[in-house]
C-alpha cells in the first residue's frame, strides 16, 4: 500500500502584499493577573485606604477648610455657584481677590456636597478618603500596565508604599487639600487612558479621556502641569516607541498646557501675588542675598527628602522662622545639593538603560520643580502637601530599590517573596501607625495648633494659630475666670510669636484685642501702635486704637487716629463712619454728616453710620427751628 501524500495543488503559496503592514498586536502584559486575584487586590486597597483615614471622617473643619467651604460665597451657593467659580480665582469667593490660581474642578466638588449634604465637614472628609481609595486603585492598574514585564507584586508594593506614607495625612484629613487629591487622581486616570490607547489599542475615546482627564488635572490644581512632560517620559522609560511617537503623542498635552494658561491669563487680574511677598508666608524672603535664598531652597529641598524616609515630625506649619535662611557654608545645605546631585547624575546616567529607579528619580524632581521654590516663589516656605504628588516618585524608586537589594527577581511568575514579607510588613504596620496616630491632630484646631507648636516651635505662624485658638475659647467661655484664663494664654503664645517674628503685624493686633478684651487698655494701645509701625496699612489697629480713644472720650485723638488711617487707606468706609461718629458726640453736626455720608457712599450696609446720620440730620433741623 502507498503511503498517503499531501495533495499539491499547484498553487503557490500567498505572499504578503506590499504596502500593507501587518496588524499592530496587542500589548499584553507578561505576567497576566486573574480578574478574580485583581478585584480582590483591589478589595483590598479601599479597606487599607479607610483603615488608614477612616478616622478623619468624623473630623470638623481645620486649618483653612472653610476657604472652600463655610466661608466661601460661590461654595455657599451649591450648584447655582459653579458658573461664577469657573469665572473667577480660586479665592475670589473667600476674599475677592481674583489672583494667583485657577482651581474651578476643586472648588466645584466642594459646591455639589454643600447642594446635597449641607455643611457637612464629615461629608468634605468622607469624599477626601473616598477619591484617596479611588486613586489607590487606578494606581495599582496603571503600575501593573506601566510595569508590564514585572510581577504585580511590584506593582502592589509601590501603591502600597505610596497609600501608606504618612507624609500624606495632611492631603487626606484636610479639606482644603481636596486640589492636591484631585489633581493626582485626574492626572493618574489621564496616563492610564493613555495607556490604554497606545498600548492596548483600546478605542480613540480613550485617547479623548486621557486629554480631558489631564485639563480638569489642572482646572484642579496647576502644580500638575509637569505630568504634561511625565506622560511622554513614561513611554520613554517602558515602551519601544521612537522619540518621533512620543513627541507627537506628547503635543496634544503641550497644547493643553497652553490652552489652560490662556484661559488662567484671561480669568485672572493677576497670576502672582499682589503684595510683595512676606517673610511670614515665605521665610526664604529673609536670606539676605540670592545666594541665601538658593541655599535656603536646596536646605529645604533637602528636608523633603529626609521627611520622605523620616516622616515622624509632621506639622502643619513651616513658616518663619523654623528653617532660618542660610548660606552655601550651612552643613545641611551642602549636604542637600550633594544627594540631589548624585540622584540627578544617577538618573540621567541611567535613563538610556530605562531604568525604573531612575525614572522614580526623575519623577520626583519633575514633580516638585512647582513647588520648589527654585524658580518661582509661592507663598509658603515648605509643606508636606507638596510632597503628595512627588512622593509617588519616592515610592517607586524605593519599591525596586528593595527588590534590587533583596535580590528578587521581578521578571519571572514566581519570584521568592520571603526575605521581601517582613520587610515591607514592618515598613507598612510603622507607616500605617503613625498615619492613624498623626490623623488624631488634624480633628480640630486646637489639636491640630497644639500639635504644631510642639513639632514646629520656632515657627511666629504655629504659636499666633495656637494664641487665636485660646482667644476663641476665651470668647466662647461663660466663665469669667476661665475666660481671663485662656485670655492669658493667648497672649504668652502671641509673645512667642512676636519674639520669633517682631514685625508680626497680625500677631501685634490680636495680642492688642486681647488686652482690650480684657480691660487692660494701655497695654492694648502698646500692642496697636507696634502693629501699624509694622504694617502701615493695617486698618483694623487704626480703628480699635481709635475706638479706645473714642470711648474715654478723647475724640480729639480718636479722629487723628482715623485720619492717620485713612492717609493709608484712603476708602475705607469704617473709618469715615468712626470720625463721623466723634464728630456727632462734639456736637460738630455739620461736619459728622459729611464724614457719615462719605462713609455710606462707600459701603450702604453700615447700620450705625444710618442711625448717626439720621440722628446728626436730626440735630441740625432741631438747632435751625
Amino acid at each position: 500500500m502507498k503511503p498517503a501524500t499531501a495533495k499539491n495543488t499547484g498553487k503557490p503559496a500567498p505572499k504578503k502584499q506590499p504596502g500593507k503592514p501587518s496588524p499592530a498586536k496587542k500589548a499584553e502584559p507578561k505576567f497576566t493577573l486573574p480578574n478574580t486575584q485583581k478585584w480582590g487586590i483591589l478589595i483590598c486597597l479601599v479597606i487599607f485606604t479607610f483603615i488608614l483615614y477612616g478616622n478623619t471622617i468624623m473630623h470638623g473643619y481645620t486649618l483653612d477648610d472653610d476657604i472652600i467651604t463655610r466661608q466661601n460665597g460661590y461654595v455657599q451657593q451649591g450648584i447655582h455657584g459653579i458658573a461664577n467659580i469657573f469665572h473667577k480665582g480660586f479665592l475670589y469667593g473667600f476674599n475677592g481677590r481674583n489672583d494667583q490660581s485657577y482651581r474651578p474642578v476643586t472648588l466645584t466638588s466642594i459646591a455639589i456636597e454643600k447642594q446635597l449634604w449641607g455643611n457637612d465637614p464629615h461629608v468634605h472628609h468622607f469624599f477626601n478618603v473616598l477619591l484617596y481609595a479611588i486613586t489607590a486603585i487606578f494606581l495599582f492598574l496603571t503600575l501593573i500596565k506601566i510595569f508590564k514585564n514585572s510581577n504585580y507584586v511590584v506593582s502592589l508594593l509601590i501603591t502600597l508604599l505610596f497609600i501608606a506614607h504618612p507624609v500624606h495625612t495632611e492631603v487626606v484629613a484636610n479639606i482644603k487639600s481636596r486640589d492636591e487629591i484631585l489633581s493626582f487622581l485626574l492626572c493618574i486616570l489621564a496616563l492610564y487612558s493613555s495607556i490604554q490607547h497606545y498600548c492596548y489599542n483600546k478605542p480613540v475615546y480613550y485617547k479623548i479621556l486621557s486629554w480631558a482627564f489631564f485639563f480638569l488635572a489642572i482646572l484642579s490644581k496647576e502644580t500638575v502641569l509637569t505630568y504634561a512632560v511625565i506622560i511622554p517620559m513614561v513611554y520613554y522609560f517602558f515602551t519601544d516607541f521612537s522619540l518621533k511617537k512620543i513627541a507627537f503623542l506628547a503635543l496634544p498635552f503641550i497644547i493643553i498646557v497652553g490652552i489652560y494658561m490662556i484661559i488662567r491669563g484671561h480669568i485672572l487680574d493677576s497670576i502672582t501675588f499682589d503684595e510683595q511677598m512676606q517673610v511670614i508666608n515665605n521665610s526664604i524672603m529673609s536670606a539676605k542675598t540670592p545666594a541665601d535664598k538658593l541655599a535656603t531652597t536646596i536646605l529645604i529641598l533637602g528636608k523633603y527628602i529626609w521627611l520622605l524616609f523620616i516622616p515622624l515630625a509632621l506639622t502643619f506649619d513651616y513658616s518663619y522662622n523654623q528653617i532660618p535662611a542660610v548660606s552655601f557654608s550651612n552643613p545641611g545645605a551642602l549636604l542637600a545639593f550633594a544627594v540631589y546631585a548624585a540622584l540627578i547624575g544617577y538618573a540621567l546616567f541611567r535613563a538610556k538603560k530605562k531604568d525604573p529607579i531612575a525614572f522614580g528619580i526623575l519623577y520626583y524632581v519633575l514633580t516638585m520643580l512647582l513647588v520648589s521654590n527654585l524658580f518661582v516663589k509661592i507663598g509658603s516656605t515648605m509643606g508636606e502637601r507638596f510632597l503628595y504628588t512627588s512622593s509617588l516618585g519616592f515610592a517607586i524608586a524605593i519599591g525596586f530599590l528593595i527588590m534590587q537589594l533583596l535580590k528578587i527577581k521581578t521578571d519571572i511568575s514566581r519570584p521568592k517573596l520571603n526575605t521581601l514579607y517582613p520587610i515591607v510588613g514592618v515598613i507598612l504596620l510603622a507607616y500605617t501607625v503613625k498615619t492613624i496616630s498623626r490623623n488624631t491632630d488634624w480633628k480640630d484646631n486646637y489639636s491640630l495648633f497644639e500639635a504644631g507648636v510642639i513639632t514646629s516651635p520656632n515657627s511666629a505662624r504655629a504659636h499666633q494659630s495656637m494664641a487665636i485658638t485660646y482667644t476663641d475659647t476665651a470668647i466662647n467661655s461663660t466663665d469669667p475666670a476661665a475666660k481671663n484664663q485662656f485670655f492669658n494664654k493667648a497672649i504668652k503664645e502671641y509673645n512667642i510669636a512676636i519674639g520669633i517674628l517682631p514685625t508680626y503685624s497680625e500677631a501685634l493686633f490680636n495680642k492688642g484685642w486681647n488686652y482690650y478684651s480684657m480691660g487692660i487698655y494701655d497695654s492694648a494701645i502698646s500692642s496697636f501702635v507696634k502693629c501699624i509701625y509694622a504694617e502701615p496699612k493695617y486698618i483694623s489697629a487704626y480703628e480699635d486704637l481709635g475706638v479706645i480713644y473714642f470711648n474715654k472720650g478723647d475724640y480729639d485723638k480718636a479722629i487723628s487716629i482715623f485720619k492717620l488711617g485713612l492717609t493709608q487707606i484712603p476708602n475705607d468706609a469704617g473709618l469715615y463712619a468712626n470720625i463721623g461718629a466723634s464728630l456727632y458726640n462734639q456736637n460738630k453736626f455739620d461736619s459728622s454728616v459729611v464724614y457719615l455720608q462719605k462713609a455710606l457712599s462707600i459701603d450702604p450696609n453700615i447700620n450705625t453710620a444710618k442711625v448717626n446720620l439720621q440722628k446728626a440730620k436730626t440735630m441740625l433741623s432741631t438747632l435751625k427751628k
